[in-house]
């Protein structure tokens, strides 16, 4: 057979047009099978004609399933649904309920681990000068976008993940309200699946309160790559209140980026201080005085060159310089 020879789909038997093969481990598949498949299946390349004939099988007793599933709680999200039947004790994740897309019927104990992964990208803001050169703020000034992705391990024949996002778009920083939404709902699909961990962390996730794992923070159960703890040294841009982080909030403990004020502690350059070691160039009230300061009281010497100790110069009137 040459190369661009039709094939026959060894599930229909159907000839497969040029770019409509997909192709197995000891076969091909045409496309109209290849949809039939679960759309959370993802070895079909290492998968034999007989895996793949077995798989077809079990998605046609698939849509008994969805037509006997009754639907007791229902979690929406911006791309995904989330039914849950508690009298069967099962679930399944799809844009809608019906036997057309024939979500697969997944029972509650498959669930291996839920959680949701939070990616944060750091994008730098600037402004342009008069000459139209673009310069960056001293310090740097960041802006933060971020997209959340559910995770649902499961232990199935067919597929062992059943992953989504949670959000169309990415989501400023600035958006407070959407941020929280989508974290809610997330913690309402993990407290759904998994209720019997609820209050507990989750594996590769980090939470405010108790032991902590390497790499990865998280609010109750959400995962936030790369973000900041409560207290510590506070990244650019990024506040915090005590409790949970909220992006854009101010930060009332712990150290803080240079150009930021701060109550106590050490102050940054070119900022006044009321106590301890005083900057050059600048007057204190008490502590030690810098060079080129006057003291007050005793002997100075005024412009006209004459030497005084009043408050005014004797000879020209003019007062004391400090």
């Amino acid at each position: 057979m040459g190369l661009f020879d039709k094939k026959i789909c060894d599930i229909c038997g159907e000839k497969i047009g040029l770019l409509g093969n997909r192709k197995l481990d000891d076969g091909n598949l045409c496309k109209d099978c290849a949809k039939k498949l679960s759309p959370w299946f993802e070895d079909r390349r290492h998968s034999t004609v007989e895996d793949i004939k077995r798989q077809l099988e079990y998605r046609e007793k698939n849509k008994k399933a969805v037509m006997d599933f009754c639907i007791t709680r229902q979690i929406n999200t911006r791309n995904y649904n989330v039914f849950i039947d508690d009298n069967k004790g099962n679930f399944t994740v799809a844009r809608k309920l019906d036997v057309n897309e024939n979500p697969d019927i997944v029972p509650l104990s498959a669930v291996v681990q839920c959680r949701v992964d939070v990616e944060r990208q750091q994008n730098e803001e600037t402004y342009t000068t008069k000459d139209g050169e673009t310069v960056s703020y001293q310090p740097p000034v960041y802006k933060y976008e971020f997209d959340y992705t559910m995770r649902i391990k499961v232990k199935t024949p067919w597929f062992d993940d059943m992953d989504f996002r949670l959000n169309t778009f990415s989501i400023s920083s600035d958006n407070r309200g959407e941020l929280m939404e989508v974290e809610q709902t997330g913690h309402q699909i993990i407290a759904a699946l998994t209720p019997n961990a609820a209050g507990m962390q989750q594996p590769g996730m980090q939470m405010n309160n108790g032991m902590q794992q390497s790499g990865m923070y998280m609010n109750d159960g959400m995962q936030q790559s790369g973000m900041n703890m409560n207290s510590g040294m506070q990244q650019p841009g990024m506040n915090m209140n005590s409790g949970i982080q909220q992006p854009g909030m101010h930060i009332n403990n712990g150290m803080q980026e240079s150009g930021m004020n701060m109550n106590s502690g050490m102050q940054q350059s070119g900022m006044q201080m009321n106590n301890g070691m005083q900057q050059p160039g600048m007057q204190m009230n008490n502590g030690i005085q810098q060079p080129g300061m006057q003291q007050p009281g005793g002997l100075w010497k005024c412009q006209c060159g004459a030497e005084n100790t009043g408050r005014f110069c004797e000879y020209c009137g003019q007062p004391r310089p400090f």
